[in-house]
């Protein structure tokens, strides 16, 4: 899970991803301590493994960096988890560009990845920054997934602002639009259910990518 604008959206997506999988999953947050989306969206916490903190929600776990990191290539090779999973989520919690470039594990994962959804806004700087990434991004089959239902119409000038590899995405039906929930653009994650209108998108999202095969890594 790559952001192309606020990492909010991103963290929220893969948060969403996994909780919606049914399966037991894991959520690996990779950005630094001082940024981090996740850090209340725990039910309960089972305290430190190695530079990570984990915690966990129904059948999720959620890892998050507990040091404050000044690159990407900094983020420290995720703890083992303590229990069989079917589906990890990397919510990679730095921009698109910085994280795709950097050295260290995080870099490979992302370059490497089978499966990479874009998360970004319904913006005119939203769509321009997915423009830039899907035409940076060497990945087979890309998904993104925005932030502001068409249902509600976009603007013109956003609508206008879709660039041709956008385009070819949406009429491949591999670009997602998700509803905006204000309570959670107010209080961020935190351990509250998440909207069922979230979750039930990203049912969605997760169908499109992973074809029902859970044993992935998603990025």
């Amino acid at each position: 899970m790559l952001p192309c604008t606020d990492s909010l959206t991103a963290a929220a997506v893969a948060l969403a991803i996994a909780t919606a999988s049914g399966t037991p999953a894991r959520v690996i947050e990779c950005g630094s301590s001082t940024g981090s989306d996740l850090a209340g969206a725990s039910t309960a916490e089972l305290g430190r493994h190695g530079p990570w903190i984990r915690g966990t929600r129904g059948t999720v776990l959620i890892d998050r960096v507990s040091t404050m990191l000044g690159t990407a290539a900094e983020v420290p090779v995720p703890a083992d988890p303590d229990r069989v999973l079917q589906l990890t989520v990397l919510a990679a919690g730095w921009e698109f560009g910085h994280a795709a470039a950097s050295s260290g594990w995080l870099g490979e994962a992302v370059r490497g990845a089978e499966h990479v959804v874009l998360a970004t806004t319904a913006t005119v700087p939203g769509l321009r920054r997915l423009e830039t990434a899907l035409d940076l991004l060497d990945a087979g089959q890309p998904v993104a997934a925005v932030l502001g239902s068409r249902r509600r119409k976009w603007d013109k000038a956003v609508a206008h602002s879709q660039g041709p590899l956008t385009r070819a995405l949406d009429a491949s039906g591999r670009l997602l639009d998700l509803p905006t929930d204000s309570d959670l653009a107010i209080r961020g994650l935190c351990s509250r259910p998440l909207p069922t209108s979230l979750t039930a998108a990203a049912e969605d999202l997760l169908q499109l990518v992973t074809s029902h095969n859970f044993e992935r890594e998603l990025s």
